[in-house]
């Protein structure tokens, strides 16, 4: 007999020994056991999840000798022919190439006459969504009045082709691409089969490469014992497949975590020097952080890992060099510089331009920090007064922005100040020379008001339970619900409202990422799910003053005497161009 590929020899031949497809084989056999059997199916999913070997599996239960039976015996006649392709009452059609209304022509008449030997005919349209709209017309007129002991299965990697109405008379059964856990384990047993012995390195390798697919797993097996015998290393897996070896892995996180743009850039140059897709190292990449991110989330021990059990131990001593939002932030840079990869031109100068962004990425202040140091280099700056300074380098722009943000926050008594930061000096447009602020007095309370607020529904002490709770795990949160004037809690809903004037800090509020934090605080406080909302106060409510004339001069002089736009203007070397009022 000639030699089979290891992906047809342990092709399987069972309902049980399918990988990852519980749901279907599951229905299947209850099915089978019942009687139920349909007339149609559809079996849709990636390539080589086990759609076509799920069909000849089928067709086996329904003409096995000791059947139809869940538990073909696979020994029959029967069982032995469909197995190995020459049943005359199992007919594969390939779609893709016998697509024309000839061909479903001939396969009408076919189903017509009574199984050869066995007690259904099982046809099998391979790749299906091939079929032009003329053949699919044809086929459907026969699944609308199927003959007795016939029964269809079409396999399909893009079901949304497949005419609506084949659809609606068929019973479509979703295949799932393959974990990678679920992947490493059939090459485990599979390597016990054939007597090879693959290291866990190579396993994850080729693991990641089959992206979900059992059978191009088993492919890059075949090819691997091909190019390295009955051993199979780690090492030589990715060099014949071009995947970056998990050094150069290990030398990004630690040039990042060294800020040195210079050793990315010769990362960089090396991978080119020895030959490797440098697209292919930034998915990698992106794998990495991944899990990186993962771990850090969830644990080095986490199932969400795509990492086998040697490789855990790297990624628990790594990770704790980073923190979550380090780590977010890279998977995004990297994501981007994916995209820019596959759409443009010289992939190595976009590769680099996104590793040096994951470098200078650790050079970003949290806006939580920078609105606490601001705060207090405020209170600092407000005794005794001192003109504005030039910073020794010139502001980054990220840096510049969180500032800006943070002088909305501080700063919103219902007006919003337009701060622009530059690197020289403010300069008069009279004169031409530097200009210097008025001096400052004392430190007047801060222009965000905290108002007395009420409450409806809630008891003053769950409030204060659910704001200490909050500022306990995030301090940036915990200021932003303490300018609420009104707390209410009605039918599971809580809503915060604020003052016109503190629209800015209520936007901020209803972002995603802070809702969501303040809906799980306060379900634990208050022991029962919530939902969270948040609202401004109408102007009548509030007894809202008049609008104000944009740039007034009493509304220049109240910012320019705030200490925290001071020593923001200080820090940044900023001035105030405009102010306005937020709802304008």
């Amino acid at each position: 007999m000639s030699y089979q590929v290891i992906a047809r020899k342990h092709r399987p031949q069972r309902f049980e020994e399918l990988v990852g497809q519980s749901h279907v084989t599951r229905t299947l056999r209850n099915a089978i056991r019942t009687g139920r059997v349909a007339h149609a199916y559809i079996f849709s999913g990636a390539r080589g999840v086990g759609k076509t070997t799920t069909a000849r599996i089928l067709a086996k239960t329904l003409n096995c000798e000791k059947g139809p039976t869940p538990e073909p015996c696979g020994v029959c006649a029967a069982c032995m022919e469909i197995a190995a392709g020459t049943s005359l009452d199992v007919i594969e059609i390939d779609a893709a190439s016998n697509r024309g209304i000839d061909q479903i022509r001939e396969l009408r008449e076919m189903v017509r006459y009574a199984p050869a030997a066995g007690r259904y005919k099982v046809v099998i349209l391979d790749e299906a969504h091939m079929l032009t709209d003329e053949a699919s017309n044809a086929l459907l007129k026969t699944l609308e009045e199927p003959p007795d002991k016939v029964v269809f299965v079409m396999a399909t990697t893009q079901p949304e082709d497949l005419v609506e109405t084949i659809r609606s008379r068929s019973q479509h059964f979703h295949f799932r691409a393959l974990a990678f856990g679920e992947i490493v384990e059939a090459l485990t047993d599979i390597a016990k089969k054939e007597d090879l012995t693959i290291d866990e390195g190579s396993k994850a390798v080729i693991a990641r490469a089959a992206e979900g697919s059992l059978r191009d797993a088993l492919s890059l097996v075949e090819q691997a014992v091909s190019y390295c015998g009955k051993t199979i290393g780690d090492a030589e897996v990715r060099e014949l497949l071009g995947v970056v070896p998990e050094e150069s892995l290990d030398e990004l996180m630690d040039a990042v975590t060294a800020g040195s743009a210079e050793r990315v850039l010769g990362l960089v140059h090396k991978l080119r020097a020895d030959g490797r897709n440098l697209q292919h190292f930034c998915r990698e990449a992106i794998r990495h952080v991944r899990n990186l991110l993962v771990a850090r989330v969830a644990g080095a021990d986490s199932q969400l890992i795509a990492a086998t059990a040697d490789q855990r131990p790297r990624l628990k001593a790594t990770v704790g060099r980073f923190s979550e939002e380090d780590l977010t932030r890279y998977f995004q840079i990297l994501l981007h510089t994916d995209d820019d990869l596959r759409r443009k031109p010289d992939a190595r100068l976009h590769l680099e331009m996104g590793l040096l962004r994951m470098v200078n990425a650790q050079r970003l202040a949290p806006l939580e920090e920078l609105l606490a140091e601001l705060k207090g280099e405020g209170t600092r700056a407000a005794t005794p007064p001192r003109a504005a300074s030039l910073p020794t380098s010139p502001p980054t722009g990220p840096r510049a922005s969180a500032a800006a943000a943070g002088a909305a926050i501080g700063t919103a008594a219902g007006v919003e100040a337009a701060i622009h930061a530059s690197a020289a000096p403010t300069v008069s447009a009279e004169r031409g020379t530097p200009q210097r602020l008025a001096p400052v007095p004392a430190a007047p309370p801060s222009v965000v008001a905290k108002v007395a607020a009420q409450f409806d529904g809630l008891a003053a002490t769950q409030v204060d339970a659910i704001k200490t709770a909050i500022l306990a795990q995030q301090k940036f949160l915990g200021e932003l619900v303490e300018h609420a004037s009104r707390w209410e809690l009605e039918g599971g809903e809580m809503r915060l409202y604020f003052p016109p004037a503190n629209k800015a800090l209520a936007d901020l509020l209803q972002s995603r990422e802070q809702i969501e934090r303040l809906r799980t605080i306060s379900s634990q406080v208050m022991g029962q799910p919530l939902r969270v909302c948040v609202r401004l106060e109408s102007a009548a409510a509030t007894g809202a003053a008049p609008k104000m004339t944009p740039n007034a001069p009493e509304l220049r002089a109240k910012f320019e005497q705030d200490p925290i736009v001071r020593a923001m203007l200080e820090r940044f070397g900023g001035r105030i161009s405009d102010v306005k009022r937020s709802e304008e």
